[in-house]
């Protein structure tokens, strides 16, 4: 279906088009494009700088998937003019990768890597994923000190979330796995967040690391401070400032009405004020600079901190956040108990 879904993305780029709209970022991701021949990536950028106005410096991110590429395809993807990987290695331990049910192998995903300076790549960043019900911190810490001998720019490390529908959801309804219990889960974090802070990687959002503030990925920050996106392919979302769409997730179903002249448009939703208002504090509160108290009150016409102060002396009684410089962030045990916090902060605000 490849063939048939490159030429319907390609269709669809050119009908929501915007000769005028200056571009500086592009990714590659969900799911995984390195299943993709080069040359379709190569006609991809090609739509996309005849469509648009690319900028110069733009970060263009691909995901790359170990275990579905070789070093020829790496040097063939920076060809394109991609200019930043984002690996999913996931693990270097072998029991990690066959309980995440990964097609690859820790020599597959070292071999990668290796081959992706080799190919010339000098922004790589990694993915991984911990607390597994069986992982112990040690487990962990031979992960993160194995990437940091391969000096990757930046390191995006995902806590296990368990979603409902998947092979692991129904192993927990069976009671064949036990999770971690959320204080495990929460030391875990803070030891990863100070370890990769004492070998000088910026924790700049709260499950991203990078090697400096140049390193951050400029695409990424954009979703957690509300900056206009398009999304292109099968079950992408958009978001316009006031508007979120998507599209349907059925690849048939995408193929065949961008076939017939229509976008595959699933569904959009106008957000609310208070919507706005929320998600900007469940974003910002991500970060590391935390939320713009100047920019709430302009964007909302509301003081934050006279119409939340009731939550706000809590987290500043247990100090789990701060205000400095006019900006509301979290400290690092506050990070660990974000979504109970956003949880008061929805509470309030819906």
């Amino acid at each position: 279906m490849i063939p048939a879904y490159i030429k319907a993305l390609q269709k669809e780029i050119e009908k929501r088009s915007d000769s005028k709209e200056k571009i500086n970022t592009i990714y590659f991701g969900g799911g995984t494009p390195s299943l993709l021949p080069v040359k379709d990536v190569d006609m991809l950028l090609q739509t996309i700088g005849d469509k648009f106005l690319v900028s110069r410096d733009v970060e263009i991110t691909f995901e790359v998937n170990p275990g579905t590429i070789n070093l020829n395809y790496l040097k063939e993807l920076k060809n394109t003019g991609i200019n930043r990987l984002s690996i999913g290695a996931q693990s270097f331990n072998e029991d990690k990768l066959r309980f995440l049910s990964r097609i690859h192998t820790v020599k597959q995903a070292v071999k990668t890597i290796n081959g992706a300076g080799t190919a010339g790549f000098d922004n790589i960043s990694m993915d991984f994923i911990y607390g597994l019900p069986f992982e112990t911190q040690t487990m962990w810490q031979q992960d993160l000190k194995q990437a940091l001998g391969m000096s990757p720019s930046h390191l995006s490390c995902y806590m296990l979330t368990i979603e409902p529908g998947t092979a692991l959801d129904e192993k927990l309804i069976k009671g064949l796995i036990n999770p971690l219990g959320n204080t495990a889960m929460s030391t875990m974090f803070k030891k990863t967040a100070i370890f990769l802070t004492n070998n000088k990687y910026e924790h700049y959002e709260i499950s991203s690391f990078s090697k400096g503030r140049q390193n951050r990925s400029r695409h990424n920050s954009k979703y957690w401070d509300m900056t206009p996106y398009y999304g292109f392919g099968a079950a992408a979302h958009s978001y316009d400032g006031k508007t979120r769409s998507w599209n349907s997730n059925n690849i048939d179903k995408y193929i065949k009405d961008l076939d017939s002249g229509r976008l595959p448009n699933e569904g959009r939703e106008i957000l609310t004020q208070k919507q706005k208002m929320l998600e900007m504090i469940m974003l910002r509160l991500r970060t590391l600079e935390g939320l713009d108290l100047a920019k709430f009150q302009t964007l909302f016409h509301h003081s934050f901190e006279n119409r939340y102060k009731d939550i706000l002396e809590r987290i500043f009684g247990e100090s789990l956040g701060f205000i400095k410089d006019q900006r509301f962030a979290l400290t690092l045990e506050g990070k660990t108990h974000l979504n109970g916090i956003v949880e008061a902060f929805a509470e309030n605000t819906i």
